[in-house]
Formats: C-alpha cells, structure tokens, sequence
C-alpha cells in the first residue's frame, strides 16, 4: 500500500526488523498478529481466499470495504481504490471504532504464487512506528498464508443454484415406505438425494470402510463409473455417486433398502480366492463381480495439472467436455455437443424437415444455435451468453471428495476417485470418467 511504501522508504533500517508472528485460523481466514505487540496497540494481517461472483477485483474491492463498515466502524472520508502491479487493486482508510478508538484500515488484492487470488485486510493502531516495524512483512507471510489457506477447507457463502443442500437426515424423521411410493419417480430421485447427504464431512467414517472399487462400463456411448463401498461390517453400498464422506448410512439403508426402492443399493460382500462376491438380495445367491478395481482416493489437498477429456455419442448427438486441473488449485470445464434428428411431422408437401444444432461453453461464455430445415420450412435461432465464470474457479481434493467453488458462487461436493488400473490417467467425478487424451 501507498503510504506504507512512504514509510519505508524514510526508514528503511526500521522496516527490515525482524519480528515473530501468532497465525490464528478463523472464518476461512488466517491472521497473523506479532508476537512482541504492545497491549494497547492493535496490528494486523488478515489473509481470506475470496469469491469474486463474476464481479471484477476493483468493484468488488470497494464494495467489500463499505460493507466491512458495519462491523468494525465508521470510516473518516470515502474510500479510494489505487491501482496496483499485475492487474491488482488496493484502498486505505481510517476508522473510528464502535469504542471511539482511530485505527488505520487497509484492503489490497493479491495472488499467490500458485494463482489463487487472495485479498489482504491490516488493521492499525494509529501509530507511525508500527506501521514502520511491521507494515512490509507481508510478503514475508505470503508463502505461510498460502499453505494454510490451501488446507483449509472453505465453504463459502453459496448460490441458492448450490448442489450442496443437507435436510434432516435422521431415519426416524423420514415419510412411511407407503407414502414414498405414492411419489412420482422425480419426486423420490428427489427425497432421495435430499435425505441421504450430511453436511460436509459428517457422513460415512473413513474407518468402517474395508476398500472402494469401481467397475467401468459404457453405457448409452458414454463411459461410466460404478462405484461400490465395502463396509467392515461385511455389507455393501452400491453405484454410490455422492462424496463418501457426505453419506449418511442409517438414511440411506432405509430409503435404499428393500422397503422403499425397487432396486435395492445395499447387499453384502464377501471375498474368496481374491475375488468379490455380492449377495443378490432377492435370492440370497452369492454373485461373482467381475472387472473390479480398487478406487483410489486423492490425496489432501493434491494438485493436478492435466486435462482430462470425456466423449460420448449416440444416433441424435455427440458430446465432449474436459475439466482442467491446474497446479494454482484453478480450473476450467469445457463442453460442446452437436445434436440433430428427423422432427417428427410431415411439412405441407410431404417431406419431414431437419433439426439439428450446437452448443458450447467455456471459459469465455456459453452459445447455442439451432437450425430446421425442409422443403417448405426453414430458420434457426441463435444465442450467446457471457457466463463463462459458471466454467472457471478453484478446486480441493480431499480423499474421496472433490469439492469446485465456481467463479459465479456456485459451490459443489462431487465423489472423486482414480481407477487403480489407469495410474492416474483416469478419474472418476460422480459418476463420470474423464481420461487424458491419446492416453
């Protein structure tokens, strides 16, 4: 910041002091504050990771500063955003807290060095001399900033688009067997999902599990993953398509179980001869499964830096898509697909006219065209939209779980997993697989 830069160049001796710092983890946040501050003085760094919502960096900047008011008090003169190197923004201001006390108040954008943008609060007594001992110390924090904040598993604020919707999950709160078949299918996918997902992370203990495997199949010209928990208890979920760690096991043996679903996704297993064996619930037979592997988990926080593509197709369309995992926790989604077929009706003359069309989405947007023709009939739409931030964000791997925070809000928990045959070359989100291309 501007006036911090003054400071040090008047005493630079002052500003290269060594200093201790306290990390204290709070709100998604990391704040450091030194160790040898006086008690009546206040300074400090506070580093958040941050949601943009599509908005740019200085926009969001000032209006995060306004509404920060609230909390810590009422600011002497408005506020001032200054530009900064590599695209960056910064404001500083001065406030009388709700105590009567002035305080220095600073706000800057920032990237680290993996790229994840970040944003930077200092808070300061009004007092010269700390600004000089600790105002420049933040680069010398940066590299501890970001670690922390990578392992730190944030759950920002989310969409009301968000996936991650958790009900009451307990058994005994749940409607009866007849009441749930008086559902439409929709309506029970629905009651389903709703009622067997915890919050983040309260789910199925990683220590009742005995291993994960996944069968790959094609299915409908798309290349699928089913995956299977085995439980040490000698039972198994099948065709699981949540977070592990987000399934709630006494809801989902009732609505899963032979009481309510007509294809039952709990069994149990056994193994012989270093092959599996599930129990068909209906005949009590013991069923060989071929083509398992074992489904291996992520590590904490791993980075990836590849693409990893799907395609699929059939006789009206083809689609392909990739995910690109970057080493800075960024990623970017990639679809297109091409779609067409006879309509079904006869024009004026007796010829059935074409429909066909394509559609994109990416980084920088989404766009749709569309085309009929025929003989006696013909014209086509076309649209596009500027919501490429719905297909760019920041991700974490976390086991069984990666968790997508999209630049738009929109916030996500999906299952996650490598098929151990494909060393890594493969992956598995919900209940897809990408792969890298020409592998």
């Amino acid at each position: 910041m501007k006036k911090i830069l003054i400071i040090f160049l008047l005493c630079p001796l002052l500003a290269f002091a060594q200093h201790d710092w306290k990390a204290e983890k709070k709100d998604n946040a990391v704040i450091y504050i030194p160790t040898d501050l006086q008690a009546n003085k206040k300074f400090q760094f506070k580093f958040y990771k941050v949601n943009f919502n599509g908005l740019d960096k200085k926009t969001w900047l000032i209006q995060h500063a306004k509404k920060q008011e609230s909390s810590l008090g009422k600011t002497i003169k408005n506020w001032k955003i200054n530009s900064e190197k590599h695209g960056e923004w910064s404001t500083i201001n001065q406030y009388i807290s709700h105590s009567g006390k002035k305080f220095i108040i600073g706000y800057s954008t920032g990237t680290f060095s993996g790229g994840t943008p970040y944003i930077l609060q200092m808070i300061c007594s009004l007092d010269a001399e700390l600004l000089m001992n600790y105002g420049l110390k933040i680069d010398e924090l940066k590299p501890d900033a970001e670690k922390k904040l990578m392992l730190m598993q944030t759950h920002i604020s989310r969409s009301k688009n968000t996936k991650i919707k958790t009900h009451n999950t307990d058994p005994k709160g749940l409607v009866s067997p007849a009441e749930f078949k008086k559902m439409t299918n929709k309506k029970r996918r629905q009651y389903v999902r709703k009622h067997i997902r915890t919050p983040p992370n309260k789910g199925l203990e990683p220590s009742k599990i005995k291993t994960v495997l996944t069968k790959l199949k094609i299915i409908n010209g798309k290349l699928k993953s089913y995956t299977y928990i085995l439980l040490k208890d000698g039972t198994v979920y099948g065709s699981c398509r949540i977070p592990i760690r987000d399934l709630n096991v006494k809801a989902s043996r009732k609505l899963e179980g032979a009481a309510y679903a007509n294809y039952h996704k709990w069994s149990r297993w056994k193994k012989q001869g270093g092959k599996y064996y599930f129990q068909n619930k209906k005949t009590n037979k013991w069923m060989l499964r071929k083509g398992l592997q074992k489904a291996l988990p992520g590590k904490k926080g791993e980075r990836l830096n590849n693409t990893f593509w799907t395609y699929s197709a059939n006789e009206f369309s083809s689609h392909r898509g990739y995910y690109k995992f970057m080493l800075n926790g960024r990623f970017e989604i990639y679809n297109s697909s091409i779609f067409g077929s006879d309509m079904r009706f006869q024009s004026m003359d007796g010829s059935i006219p074409h429909w066909g069309g394509a559609s994109t989405s990416d980084k920088k947007g989404s766009s749709n065209n569309s085309v009929i023709i025929g003989n006696n009939v013909g014209g086509g739409t076309s649209r596009q939209r500027k919501d490429g931030n719905k297909n760019t964000g920041t991700y974490y791997i976390d086991g069984y779980t990666i968790e997508l925070h999209h630049d738009n809000g929109w916030v996500h928990r999906e299952l996650f997993h490598f098929p151990e045959k494909r060393n890594k070359k493969y992956l598995n989100i919900n209940d897809s697989i990408y792969w890298i291309d020409g592998y």
